[in-house]
């Protein structure tokens, strides 16, 4: 018998950045553990430096025509910090600046950190928020250096869950870490 424990497959983990400088002026989650879909507004940021970003490309949309050169690097400037052309066009399309700019999550999940509140200021590249996917997780299980000659990847292995009695799972060891630990003498099956 291994012990072990059920993780957060980390290739699902989504981290949301703030690719601009700002404040948080409107949050849309606000605990861990709530459940997102993908596209959901996820919060809303004041940016000064993106009023003028907007400022210059309703100025360029006038001269769309005969410079589209100049148009086209004002588009730009506000894709660079990762504004959407769906939210470009929204802003040329209603031809007025927007305070707040929107931050929607790229993938659903659970929410399984949330790194700002109401009113923080954010640089680029904070962490506003993770997002996890758990309809798929890792058992992590430790096996002793003597076991490992059992256990191999591809190998069949069942298991119990504490807060499921009664229920039996099955699954196949994708993983076994090369390396065992010197104190435990145990190595992590996954």
């Amino acid at each position: 018998a291994l012990q072990g424990k059920i993780e957060i497959d980390e290739r699902t983990i989504t981290k949301i950045p703030a690719h601009f400088h700002g404040r948080i002026e409107k949050l849309y989650v606000n605990f861990t553990g709530e459940t997102v879909s993908k596209g959901q507004l996820l919060a809303e940021v004041y940016s000064p430096e993106l009023i003028t970003a907007q400022q210059e490309l309703l100025q360029a949309l006038e001269y769309k025509e005969s410079n589209p050169s100049l148009y086209q690097a004002a588009r730009n400037k506000l894709a660079f910090w990762k504004i959407s052309d769906a939210e470009i066009d929204r802003i040329e399309q209603l031809g007025e600046i927007q305070n707040n700019v929107r931050i929607n999550a790229h993938h659903g999940g659970v929410v399984i950190q949330r790194h700002v509140a109401l009113g923080d200021h954010v640089n680029m590249g904070d962490i506003l928020f993770e997002i996890a996917d758990l309809s798929r997780l890792w058992v992590l299980f430790d096996a002793y250096e003597k076991d490992l000659q059992w256990i191999g990847k591809g190998a069949n292995i069942q298991f119990t869950v504490a807060s499921l009695p009664g229920q039996t799972f099955n699954a196949q060891v994708s993983f076994v870490d090369p390396l065992i630990n010197p104190q435990t003498r145990v190595a992590k099956i996954r």
